[in-house]
C-alpha cells in the first residue's frame, strides 16, 4: 500500500477526517484509478454528510471493476443518502441479480425501500438480510422498527391477500386485497391482484380506478416535467387511461379517476405521445370536467390541445382568455400550463392592435454596438446568440469553440444582456482570435420590480428583436441558436436548403401544444422582406406581452407558433420546415 495512503487510512479511522481527505486526494491526482483511495474517500465523504459528491466515486470503482457486487451495494446506499432512491433500487437488484446472497444488498434495499415507505417488500428484505446473516442487528432493529409502525396495516395486507387468493373470492374481496397491498407499498402485488378482480367483472369500478392509478405510476407519466429527461412507457398510460374510463363509466361522481384519466392524456400530449383518438376522447372528458370544476387548469389545457391539434388556433386562443377570466394573476403564476395558454393569441383583432417594432424598440434599453463584424457578402450568414451574463460564461465559450471548429471564418454576432466586465473581455479575446469574425453588442435594461420569471423570459424572448436590429444593419441572413447549443455540423450547408425561403424554422412532428411545436433553439431569418415581416410581427407580439406584468417562460416559442399561423392566414411567407427529433446540425440542451 502506498505509505500516503496508509497515513490517510489511519487519521480516518482515528476520526480525523479533516487530515484523511487531503491524503486521499493527493493520492488520486498522481493515481485517479486507485481503487483502495477512491474506496475510502467515498466512505469519507458518505460519512461527512456529502454522498452526493461519494456517486461519483462509487461509480468510477464500478467502471474499474465491472461486475463488482460490493460497488452495487455502496453506490445504491451513496445514491439513496443522496435522495436518488429509485436509481439506488435499480443498483440493487443489479448487485443482488450477480449474487443473491449478498446480505449487505438486500440491507440496502430494505433501507431503500423503507424510505419509499414499501412496507412489504421492505420487510421482505430485511427477513432475507436475516436468513443471510442472521445476527445482522441492523436488520434486526429496522425489521422491528418497520413493524412497530407498519404492523396493523402489513397484517390486514396479509390477512386480504389470503382471502383473495380463496377459489370463492369475488371481486370485490380481490380489489380489497389489492388496497390494502397498495397501503403497504406492494404496487406489483397489488397490480396483480386488480387484475384477478377484473377478471371476474371487467366493470368493477374501484378495481379499474386502482389499476389505472398504478400503471400510471409505472408508466413513468407521473413524473414528468418540462425541460427534464423523462421515460414514458405509452402502452402502459393507453392502458391505464383505459381502465380509468371504465372507472368514470361505473361511477361517474368518481372524482380521482375522473382527474387521472384527463391528467394523463395531457400529459402524453406534453411527451408527444397522443393519439389524436386519446386526446378527443380526453376532450370530451375535460368538457365534463370542467361542468364540475371550473377552475380545473388541466381539464382546460387538453381542451385547448384538441383544438390546436384541429388547426383552429383563433378558437383555441379565444376558450383560453375565457378561461383565463377564473382566475388571480397569482394563480396563473402558480399554474405553468395555464400561463402558456395565456400567452396565445390568434385572433385578427389583437394583431391589428399590436404595436409597430419600432415603438416596441423604442421602449427597450437602447442596445450598444461594441464590435462590429467586418461586411461580407449579402446572402453570407451570420450566427447570432444571446443570454445574460451568467449564460454566457456558462455556455458560450462552447459555443463560440464549436463554431470555430465547425465553421471556422464565419461570422458570429453575440448579444448579451448587462454583460460583466469579465464577459467584455472575453469577446474582447474573441475579436483578435482570428479563427471566427466577431460582433458583439449589449443592452443594460432596468429591471427593478420584475419577477424572476419576467427576467428569464425577457433574456430568451428579447434576443429575437435583438435579431431583428442585426439582421437589419448586416442586410445577411442571420442564423439564431441558442447559446446552451453547440455545433455539430457547418451550419453553411443549410444556404441552399434555404433558397427561395423567407425563414427557416425547427417543427416538433408530435404535436405538442403550441408553445411546444416550434423549438427555437435553432432558426433562420432571412434578409428578404418576407424574413423581416415575420422577425418585426414576432417583435411586436414579444414586445406586447414584455410591456405587461404577466410574463410566462416559453413566450418565445408561443409567439412563433401564433404569429406563423396568423401570417400563414393573411400574408403567407416562404417556410423551410427542420426536422426538430433528426436535426443534424446542433446538439441541444434537454430533453427532447
Amino acid at each position: 500500500m502506498e505509505p500516503a495512503l496508509d497515513d490517510a487510512i489511519r487519521l480516518h479511522k482515528s476520526g480525523n477526517h479533516a487530515g484523511a481527505e487531503p491524503l486521499y486526494r493527493a493520492v488520486l491526482e498522481r493515481d485517479p484509478a486507485n481503487r483502495g483511495a477512491l474506496q475510502m474517500l467515498a466512505m469519507l465523504l458518505v460519512q461527512t454528510g456529502r454522498p452526493a459528491d461519494a456517486v461519483g466515486h462509487f461509480r468510477t470503482i464500478l467502471r474499474l471493476e465491472s461486475g463488482g457486487v460490493a460497488g452495487y451495494s455502496n453506490l445504491a446506499a451513496a445514491l439513496r443518502l443522496a435522495g436518488q432512491g429509485t436509481e439506488a433500487i435499480a443498483c440493487l437488484h443489479r448487485a443482488l441479480a450477480l449474487d443473491p446472497a449478498h446480505a449487505a444488498s438486500w440491507f440496502n434495499l430494505g433501507n431503500g425501500l423503507k424510505q419509499q415507505e414499501k412496507a412489504a417488500g421492505a420487510g421482505w428484505s430485511y427477513r432475507r438480510t436475516l436468513v443471510l446473516e442472521p445476527g445482522h442487528a441492523g436488520a434486526a432493529g429496522n425489521l422491528k422498527a418497520l413493524h412497530d409502525q407498519w404492523g396493523p396495516r402489513l397484517d390486514e395486507a396479509e390477512r386480504r391477500s389470503v382471502a383473495a387468493r380463496r377459489p370463492e373470492a369475488n371481486a370485490d374481496t380481490r380489489t380489497a386485497a389489492a388496497e390494502a397491498l397498495v397501503a403497504v407499498g406492494d404496487a406489483v402485488a397489488a397490480e396483480a391482484m386488480a387484475r384477478a378482480a377484473l377478471e371476474q367483472d371487467e366493470h368493477h369500478h374501484r378495481a379499474n380506478r386502482l389499476l389505472g392509478r398504478l400503471l400510471l405510476e409505472r408508466s413513468g407519466a407521473m413524473g414528468v416535467q418540462d425541460g427534464k429527461p423523462f421515460a414514458v412507457d405509452r402502452a402502459l398510460v393507453e392502458e391505464a387511461i383505459g381502465a380509468l374510463r371504465r372507472a368514470v363509466a361505473a361511477r361517474p361522481d368518481d372524482d380521482e379517476a375522473d382527474w387521472l384519466h384527463v391528467a394523463a392524456v395531457a400529459t402524453l400530449v406534453q411527451v408527444g405521445m397522443a393519439s389524436d383518438t386519446v386526446l378527443r376522447d380526453g376532450a370530451r372528458a375535460a368538457w365534463v370536467r370542467l361542468r364540475r370544476h371550473s377552475k380545473d387548469t388541466v381539464a382546460a389545457s387538453v381542451i385547448g390541445f384538441h383544438i390546436y391539434r384541429r388547426d383552429r388556433l383563433v378558437l383555441a386562443s379565444w376558450l383560453s382568455r375565457r378561461f383565463r377570466q377564473r382566475f388571480t394573476a397569482a394563480e396563473v403564476a402558480r399554474e405553468h400550463e395555464l400561463g402558456l395558454w395565456t400567452m396565445l393569441r390568434a385572433d385578427d383583432a389583437f394583431f391589428r392592435a399590436l404595436p409597430p417594432v419600432e415603438a416596441v424598440l423604442e421602449r427597450m434599453a437602447p442596445l450598444e454596438w461594441r464590435i462590429e463584424p467586418a461586411p461580407g457578402p449579402s446572402g453570407e450568414q451570420v450566427v447570432f446568440c444571446c443570454c445574460d451574463d451568467v449564460y454566457f460564461r456558462r455556455f458560450a465559450p462552447a459555443l463560440l469553440e464549436s463554431l470555430a471548429e465547425r465553421m471556422p471564418g464565419a461570422t458570429v454576432a453575440v448579444h448579451v444582456v448587462a454583460p460583466s466586465l469579465e464577459t467584455e473581455q472575453v469577446m474582447d479575446r474573441w475579436r483578435v482570435d482570428g479563427r471566427l469574425t466577431v460582433g458583439f453588442s449589449l443592452d443594460r435594461p432596468d429591471m427593478a420590480g420584475w419577477t424572476d420569471i419576467k427576467r428569464v423570459t425577457y433574456y430568451a424572448s428579447a434576443r429575437f428583436l435583438r435579431a431583428l436590429q442585426w439582421l437589419r444593419r448586416l442586410d445577411r441572413p442571420l442564423t439564431v441558436v441558442d447559446t446552451d447549443a453547440w455545433i455539430t455540423g457547418d451550419l453553411q450547408a443549410l444556404r441552399e436548403d434555404m433558397a427561395g425561403y423567407d425563414v427557416g424554422l425547427m417543427l416538433d412532428g408530435r404535436r405538442r401544444g403550441p408553445s411546444r411545436e416550434i423549438p427555437v433553439g435553432f432558426a433562420v431569418y432571412e434578409n428578404t422582406t418576407g424574413g423581416d415581416r415575420f422577425l418585426s410581427l414576432l417583435g411586436s407580439y414579444i414586445g406586447h406581452f414584455l410591456a405587461g406584468a404577466e410574463v410566462y417562460w416559453m413566450l418565445d416559442q408561443m409567439a412563433h407558433y401564433a404569429v406563423l399561423d396568423w401570417l400563414n392566414r393573411h400574408e403567407p411567407i416562404r417556410m423551410r420546415r427542420f426536422d426538430f427529433l433528426n436535426f443534424p446540425y446542433c446538439h441541444f440542451v434537454g430533453a427532447k
